[in-house]
């Protein structure tokens, strides 16, 4: 790769400046105007990731907020680092936007630089394929969904760059002489690794990329290329992996438990298969199909892939670009969320896309001047075909910066406005709230992580399993305010919770609802944390995460083990008491193991709440063994009924199965009790 003389190489720059410039004004501009001079943030994942930025910055990494220990819930674990530098430098709050907008121009500039090297025509036909290198800047911010994501505040910018860098040392790894070439396999795998790191979903890259470092090793061992490329993103996968599992309990990261439609215990297989369909065909439509200029048109952009993947001189960076591309949407497809805010996690395979393109165009240019002339317009119409989205993305841009700014930012200042200060807020996977207050906080969705509770996987359970791990708080400890969208909360907000205030905000369009609820809590019906019940010698709490791993607990899925909460009368002053619990439809088991205690009898108790007559089965052991029949009677609605089931002989790793032989058993509470 031959350097290009100084004063043309400045001239490119000054080129490719202006694309990428008047892009961000295109963006930035109207934002700004929407949030009254606020720096504009389109989504409110932003200040998630500026709240694991500042944790960096105050000596806290990989956590969301200080003081509550590690998360794997940051979707990139680079991203927050780089911007962490931007907090120390002073720019706080809001204002750290501002630093992320520059991070992502000069990103994408890098890419374009990234480009022009990949592009440099190299032995015959270089002449009439030099001018591609001008044009690459227009191929990164021809896409306006794409340019939405770019300069949303997000890694996707950082990933462009990345990208680019990972590419060009693929290149090198290819041309490098013998003696340099396990130096730049190495190179290629560590930014293949750090794309990874960038964005997860890199994976469906980083893997043919790998390989096809090790298709250019040439001379040299292609095992050992293939390590050189692989082995960094392995390695960081798996220390990844560790870390989550050391500090959280599960191997995935929050995000994953969170939304992939896979984690949800409850849909069949097919019915998760019709999920993943329908992300699929959403995101061919809107993002592979409209985005890249409606069916007529789209075509343009993977046809140039095409044609580069055909190559003999490209091939060994396009193909691994269309199969991360292509490969990466098969991935986000498992995404629950996949369909919504603006299809961003579709972006780095529009990237990946685009930089196939280029490379086809540069290809098919250097086949002559007639194919140069082909080429030309097969780019110009790719290039021109998404421009009338321009106006409805930048307005969309500005609309959500507008709605961050009217629900989130407003949410935030009325918290740090309220005297006594908050002792800790309750919310749903938002961002802006603790960042901008400086409240401290717990997400019950889990992506924020809090010293190492499942909240993640509660969430996905049901509302009334967050609860669960509440209650495992102390009291001083519990979130003493609430920030959430009712419906999204129901069981917890209307339960726990008394309204207090609330923020509407008209024309919405991406904020999960129009009005987010400020209520102060009430955790009066929740149990001291650690009580025992007097004569217990094992006990499950149904539904408490922590309590059914420990007794690896079963409960029917798919289709059964529903979680469900009550707040009941109990015992004999009748105060009201929060329990959760499964429901066991008919025909269906519950299992758990009892733990470490003496063997001998006991009476198996029951929590449950009101309803018809039901018949259970019970049997105990390390076998089938036999199964107890036991008649439950019509139960009152307004308290908690037990039913007690006297055991022979129970012994330390006996099997607990509980049947529900007639009717739908609400399950809540099973306690192990000596006669």
């Amino acid at each position: 790769m031959r350097r290009p003389p100084r004063t043309r190489l400045l001239l490119w720059h000054a080129s490719a400046a202006l694309p990428v410039l008047g892009a961000a004004a295109a963006f930035y501009g109207p934002a700004l105007a929407r949030t009254g001079g606020a720096w504009p943030a389109p989504l409110d994942d932003v200040y998630i990731h500026f709240g694991f930025a500042r944790a960096a910055a105050l000596g806290h990494p990989f956590s969301w907020i200080p003081g509550n220990g590690y998360s794997s819930g940051a979707t990139s674990l680079t991203y927050p680092l780089v911007l962490a530098p931007g907090y120390l430098l002073g720019f706080r709050g809001a204002w750290l936007g501002l630093f992320a907008a520059l991070l992502a121009c000069a990103a994408l500039l890098d890419l374009c630089r990234s480009l022009r090297l990949l592009l440099e025509p190299r032995g015959p036909g270089a002449a009439s394929a030099r001018w591609v290198g001008w044009v690459a800047p227009l191929f990164v911010v021809a896409v306006p969904l794409l340019d939405w994501s770019w300069f949303s505040g997000m890694e996707v910018a950082l990933f462009g760059a990345v990208l680019g860098r990972a590419l060009v040392a693929v290149r090198r790894a290819e041309l490098a002489p013998p003696p340099r070439r396990p130096a730049e396999q190495l190179r290629a795998g560590l930014l293949a690794a750090l794309l990874v790191a960038t964005r997860p979903e890199a994976i469906a890259l980083a893997a043919p990329l790998a390989v096809a470092v090790a298709h250019a090793a040439g001379s040299l061992s292609a095992a050992a290329a293939l390590a050189r490329a692989s082995l960094p993103t392995a390695l960081l996968l798996g220390a990844q992996a560790a870390a989550n599992r050391a500090f959280t309990g599960e191997w995935g990261a929050a995000g994953a438990v969170r939304k992939l439609i896979l984690s949800d215990p409850y849909p069949a297989p097919l019915e998760k298969a019709v999920e993943v369909i329908k992300n699929l065909a959403a995101l061919r439509v809107q993002a592979l199909e409209s985005a890249l200029g409606g069916p007529s048109c789209a075509f343009l952009l993977p046809l140039l892939g095409v044609v580069a993947a055909l190559d003999r001189r490209s091939r060994r960076l396009a193909v691994p670009l269309l199969l991360g591309a292509y490969g990466s949407l098969l991935l986000v497809a498992l995404n629950a969320t996949a369909r919504y805010q603006n299809l961003r996690y579709a972006a780095p395979a529009l990237a990946m896309l685009l930089v196939a393109a280029a490379l086809g165009t540069e290809a098919l240019a250097r086949r002559g001047r007639l194919a140069a002339g082909v080429a030309a317009a097969l780019a110009l119409a790719a290039l021109a075909a998404p421009s009338p989205w321009f106006a409805r993305q930048i307005d969309h841009f500005a609309r959500s910066s507008a709605n961050i700014a009217g629900q989130h930012v407003e949410v935030a200042r009325r918290l740090a406005a309220r005297a006594p200060r908050p002792r800790r807020v309750l919310l749903g996977d938002a961002g802006a709230i603790p960042y901008l207050s400086g409240i401290p906080a717990i997400d019950g969705l889990g992506l924020g992580g809090y010293r190492g509770m499942p909240f993640a996987r509660a969430s996905v359970h049901g509302v009334p399993a967050v609860v669960e791990l509440i209650e495992r708080l102390d009291a001083a400890e519990r979130p003493d305010i609430f920030a959430l969208y009712p419906s999204w909360w129901g069981g917890l907000a209307d339960v726990f919770g008394r309204r207090v205030d609330a923020v509407k905000i008209e024309d919405n369009v991406m904020c999960a609802a129009d009005e987010k609820v400020i209520y102060e809590a009430d955790w009066s019906a929740l149990a001291p944390p650690g009580e025992r019940r007097a004569g217990a010698i094992d006990e499950v709490d149904i539904a408490d995460l922590v309590d059914e791993r420990a007794h690896g607990y079963g409960f029917p899925s798919p289709r059964g083990g529903w979680v469900v909460g009550a707040v009941l009368r109990d015992g004999a002053d009748g105060a009201p008491r929060f329990d959760a619990g499964r429901l066991i439809p008919e025909g269906r088991e519950q299992s758990f193991a009892i733990s470490a205690v003496a063997g001998g009898p006991a009476v198996l108790a029951l929590r449950t709440d009101g309803g018809g007559p039901i018949a259970l089965g019970v049997a105990v052991g390390r076998g089938e063994g036999g199964e107890a029949r036991v008649e439950v009677p019509e139960r009152p609605a307004d308290r908690w009924s037990e039913i007690r089931v006297p055991l022979r002989e129970v012994a330390p790793g006996d099997l607990v199965r509980i049947r529900s032989i007639q009717g739908t058993f609400r399950s809540f509470h099973v306690w192990l009790l000596r006669p």
